[in-house]
């Protein structure tokens, strides 16, 4: 009963296919959530930046303090994964509640859902990229220099995007039907958060280290930010990583289909 039909299969991968196409709307929708968040601010988005810049410099000391970490190696480390995981949570966090909140737009006209997954995604991307001057700077002041696999980071980036992509969808459908998922998945990210090798070094786990490989987002987090620190992802992150996406978007596709028709009707 709960087996998607061959058409509801079909409808499903038009749906996805029109919202990946639709970019003129998405990225239009996009902009224009960060000029209503911040306008008539003098500053506009670069808020954002500056908190986050502050916020990292006071963790990076207190976390060199408490771990007795060197400040030239563990502030970019933690400048970079809290970069990455910020933009990750964020897009699972938005995910959780794009339906709900456009709610106005999904009961008056006809759009493909996967567009406003796009939206969320575009948005979180544009603050990512202003963030990323604080990286820009750190990786100036402490002379940090990108590995030779620096050139496929894009690559990697994309990967890891796309890993979180289906959750941030499914994460939408459920939380139309149940209200509670949205601070259900905030909880489970502050799990994550601490279980995620982001304010500490892995082999800072002794011989428990083995345990963050059954962590998917510590290898997530890894392919797209150790080759800005001059490391190079091992075989196991991209492996891992490519199979998070390509096994999460295929049950993604039998969920979506399954329950795509509903979402209007629970809104």
């Amino acid at each position: 009963m709960l087996r998607p039909t061959q058409r509801q299969i079909s409808l499903a991968l038009s749906d996805l296919r029109i919202g990946f196409g639709d970019w003129r709307l998405w990225s239009l929708l996009g902009w224009q959530d960060i000029k209503q968040r911040y306008r008539r601010s003098t500053l506009g988005p670069l808020w954002l930046t500056i908190s986050t810049a502050i916020q990292m410099a006071v963790m990076g000391l207190l976390g060199s303090f408490l771990f007795h970490n060197d400040i030239p190696r563990y502030l970019p480390f933690l400048c970079t994964g809290l970069l990455f995981w910020t933009m990750i949570t964020a897009i699972v966090n938005d995910g959780a509640t794009v339906f709900v909140s456009s709610i106005s737009h999904l009961t008056q006209i006809r759009r493909a859902l996967m567009t406003f997954i796009m939206q969320i995604v575009w948005r979180n991307l544009i603050i990512f990229g202003h963030n990323f001057i604080i990286y820009i700077v750190i990786a100036l002041i402490f002379d940090v220099r990108p590995s030779m696999t620096i050139v496929l980071w894009p690559i990697g980036m994309l990967l890891g995007v796309v890993s979180v992509t289906w959750i941030a969808l499914v994460a939408g459908i459920l939380a139309a039907r149940f209200r509670d998922i949205p601070m259900l998945i905030q909880s489970l990210l502050n799990i994550m958060f601490w279980v995620t090798p982001l304010v500490y070094y892995p082999e800072q786990l002794g011989d428990k280290v083995y345990l963050l490989d059954y962590n998917p987002f510590t290898h997530v987090i890894a392919l797209m930010r150790d080759p800005l620190l001059g490391i190079n992802p091992s075989i196991l992150n991209w492996v891992v990583t490519a199979s998070m996406a390509v096994l999460g978007w295929g049950a993604t596709l039998m969920f979506f289909a399954r329950f795509r028709a509903r979402v209007v009707y629970w809104l």
